[in-house]
């Protein structure tokens, strides 16, 4: 296990030399996919030297599974019982949307800011007559529980929410949405993509049924290995669409009727991504090291320079400027089509993306002044070239 982060402050320009993209770019779009630590590259050159050198004996264990399962548990705050491995954000929705114990009747009811992957799995259970409640909001502010309550009646089963929404920044207050939930005997579904490695916070205290999170963001981990917490009370309700022998409390095929995992394994099957969970171990470990509440504070900060910089040049911000209803990303409003300017700044080596048709700028620890400092100056020439 590595070694837990202590109560100094890292050394954020050393961090900084461990992602060579940095040498290239001022990278500000971790909220699309992360660039990627040495330990990353060091972690597939361990895991390949186990192929040649050991016949795959550790590369191709489960036993190596399972330790990736109890490392990412640790970090996020999670019981390792309650944490699938699997391979991203959609996949979690679609097991459990696929898997609820719908009724004809009964109702979803999730935002208008929900990203494609947490809406289409929901829109898709038309077909078993599951109908889908949009809340409507405010762009420039998070969702709360009362834009929920009003869609809310008897035949609600569940919420879908993201921690963070990956357009405006905004960040929900998922405690209150559980509190709502609880009340009504409502289960809560969180996309948690955009918060987990950025934000501190465990998955087990915020109140939620279940939290999925592709792990190709801030968990630094590749594309096709994330994870699902889902509450203990909710695992035996949900019947996975596909089953291979983990889902399984037996690998026995003869076995007269197979009786399905009452633990997080009934949602994984089949060989795993043996090569993505060994760097997701790894990747959790470097996490870990430096420490998620070093990791929140740094983002903070960054992220505060950013906004307060683009005030004082009269840019205006659509996210909130409240730390609590923020997180990483910062959207603008540049009063042209952001793909212009987008485009201009990654040819002067500053990556931001187009969300929704505005400019979101994303920032995390390996970011510095210098990062947020030049966005600020190259983004009046970049409006005026759109």
């Amino acid at each position: 296990m590595a070694e837990k982060a202590n109560g100094h402050a890292p050394d954020w320009q050393a961090i900084r030399r461990e992602f060579p993209t940095l040498e290239r770019f001022s990278y500000l779009d971790i909220g699309k996919k992360a660039i990627l630590p040495r330990a990353v590259e060091h972690a597939m050159q361990e895991w390949l030297a186990d192929v040649y050198e050991q016949a795959g004996a550790n590369a191709f264990s489960m036993e190596r599974t399972e330790d990736t399962r109890r490392t990412v548990a640790e970090v996020f705050g999670m019981p390792a019982a309650c944490t699938a491995l699997i391979k991203n954000t959609s996949e979690g929705m679609n097991i459990v949307a696929q898997g609820f114990p719908w009724r004809d009747g009964d109702n979803v009811v999730l935002s208008e800011f929900e990203h494609e992957n947490h809406t289409f799995p929901w829109r898709h259970l038309a077909r078993r007559g599951v109908q889908v409640r949009i809340a409507r909001g405010d762009p420039h502010a998070p969702m709360t529980v009362d834009r929920y309550r009003p869609l809310v009646d008897a035949r609600t089963r569940i919420l879908a929410v993201s921690w963070v929404a990956y357009g405006n920044g905004a960040r929900a207050d998922i405690p209150a949405f559980a509190a709502l939930c609880r009340e009504r005997g409502i289960k809560l579904v969180v996309d948690g993509i955009q918060a987990v490695g950025v934000l501190a916070d465990r998955i087990e205290d915020l109140g939620a049924d279940v939290v999925v999170a592709g792990g190709h963001k801030a968990q630094f981990s590749l594309a096709g290995a994330g994870f699902m917490y889902t509450a203990p009370d909710l695992i035996d309700a949900i019947t996975p669409p596909y089953a291979a022998k983990f889902s399984f409390t037996s690998n026995d095929r003869t076995a007269a009727a197979p009786e399905l995992a009452h633990d997080a394994h009934r949602f994984e099957y089949g060989n795993p991504n043996f090569l993505g969970i060994w760097v997701q171990r790894r990747a959790a470990q470097y996490v870990q090291r430096i420490g998620l509440r070093h990791i929140e504070d740094r983002v903070r900060e960054l992220t505060t320079r950013l906004i307060e910089g683009a005030e004082q040049r009269q840019i205006r911000v659509r996210t909130p400027r409240p730390w609590a209803q923020r997180a990483g990303h910062v959207s603008f409003d540049l009063g042209v089509p952001a793909p212009a300017p987008v485009a201009f700044l990654r040819e002067r080596g500053v990556v931001v993306s187009e969300k929704d048709g505005h400019l979101r700028a994303s920032a995390h620890f390996y970011n510095d002044a210098s990062d947020i400092d030049r966005l600020l100056e190259l983004l009046p020439a970049a409006v005026a070239h759109a």
